[in-house]
């Protein structure tokens, strides 16, 4: 690393990032200093020297070729040779626009590192090619550092034997604590749910295997990409897993890279037993970005404005306002129940959400009765009314999915039951809490 022509491009990169304010000959020696004396990553010591002469680093360009295990996820211009540990295809939406992305993680011998290509990548590629990347940029999520291929990135491919395999050992893990990003985990669990659906990817249809599976910590969505012959209530143990998040709630993913092994019925609880294990605070859903069948003991604070009897879109179902859709202009709404509240449990606060069917039970009686009720005092606002009077204040046990999105956590209720609360009982913990 240390030899002239080396460098002599890494030079000229902090040369130009500074304006020529600096000589390539003090330039040479602060980057040999960092680099032989203080051991020093080149990336960072070029960042380091250009920021020392008030530069800017992100007008750095060339990058060393990095190992993965050195990536720290603040790196610009990266180039690497990597070998694709697995790959694929997701459709997203930037500015009320389809957009297809890829995804999946590279490898070489010091590690893994998921990745992201903002556009489809310029050639084909299959899960085992080996290929050099240039002028990639890297970032954390979730601690973990990501390489992501833009537009002005590069990719081609290499001879396979240009990048050695990685082998390392998996890594256990409950599900309670997976995390974006995380790579080769061992899980173990039992399959409360598993459904087979077929998918257009770019090598045409697949089979994709999901469900929900769940340990004595808690529970998660997973998706198997490759036919393991599960079944629902299935024990097994997935060696090779990684996790990936979709709105903020961690998901179990798992290929024919991945070894699963069927275990005894006796290694984890039965379903019914595993029904309420996943009781978490609030504090602890944000950490975690959300969860399956979470259940969530808190009190309703706030009963939201479109809440009680409201107006759909006939064609897209959004809520409409003064009659009209934001989408679709003037229509004639279909009407619909449902309620948007605050839930607090004193660790932190989530936006809930309960459809019809849960509105109807808070309430006692069906949408006809709702409508006729507004009717007769011509203004809806009277269900909201109502159902204030009923949960303001109320003591919950709510359970459901809880996803994020930068307006905060959700969740999407499948129950939701106001609690009786024994006053002794809470007195004599309070009390017993007061002497501790």
């Amino acid at each position: 690393m240390n030899e002239k022509n080396e460098l002599a491009p890494h030079i000229e990169d902090i040369t130009r990032a500074l304006n020529e304010k600096v000589s390539k000959e003090q330039i040479e020696e602060e980057l040999h200093n960092y680099i032989d004396i203080y051991g020093v990553p080149l990336g960072t010591a070029k960042r380091a020297i250009v920021k020392k002469h008030e530069g800017d680093p992100q007008k750095l360009f060339n990058s060393a070729e990095k190992r993965i295990e050195d990536i720290t996820g603040d790196e610009r211009s990266l180039n690497l040779k990597a070998r694709i540990v697995s790959i694929n295809d997701k459709e997203i939406e930037v500015d009320n626009e389809p957009k297809s992305i890829q995804y999946g993680i590279l490898g070489d011998e010091t590690g893994t590192v998921s990745f992201t290509a903002w556009e489809k990548l310029p050639i084909d590629v299959e899960k085992g090619d080996t290929v050099g990347i240039q002028n990639a940029y890297a970032n954390t999520w979730n601690d973990q550092a990501q390489v992501n291929i833009g537009t002005k990135s590069t990719v081609k491919h290499l001879d396979d034997d240009d990048v050695p395999r990685f082998e390392s050992k998996v890594q256990p893990c409950d599900l309670k604590d997976i995390r974006e990003g995380m790579r080769n985990l061992s899980i173990t669990g039992r399959l409360l749910s598993v459904e087979k659906k077929t998918v257009n990817t770019k090598n045409g249809e697949k089979d994709l295997f999901s469900g929900v599976i769940a340990d004595e910590t808690g529970k998660a969505q997973f998706s198997a990409w490759h036919d393991f012959g599960l079944e629902t209530d299935d024990v097994i143990r997935v060696e090779g897993g990684y996790v990936r998040s979709w709105r903020g709630v961690p998901q179990l993913s798992f290929d024919d890279n991945a070894d699963v092994e069927f275990l005894d019925d006796d290694v984890v609880p039965k379903a019914e037993d595993l029904k309420e294990i996943n009781i978490l605070s609030i504090s602890e859903l944000a950490k975690r970005g959300g969860a399956v069948d979470a259940v969530i003991d808190a009190v309703m604070i706030d009963i939201k404005s479109g809440s009680g009897l409201i107006f759909r879109c006939p064609e897209c179902s959004r809520v409409i306002q003064k009659g009209a859709c934001r989408v679709h202009g003037k229509v004639d709404g279909e009407p619909d129940l449902r309620i948007k509240g605050i839930l607090d449990d004193g660790t932190g606060a989530l936006t809930v959400i309960a459809n019809r069917e849960l509105t109807e039970e808070v309430l006692g009686y069906d949408m006809e009765k709702a409508m006729d009720i507004a009717r007769d005092n011509m203004n809806q606002d009277v269900i909201k009314d109502e159902i204030e009077e009923k949960l303001i204040a109320q003591p919950m046990k709510a359970t459901g999915n809880v996803t994020s999105d930068d307006y905060g956590l959700m969740l999407i209720a499948n129950d939701l039951n106001t609690k009786t609360v024994d006053v002794e009982e809470e007195a004599r913990k309070l009390l017993d809490e007061v002497r501790v």
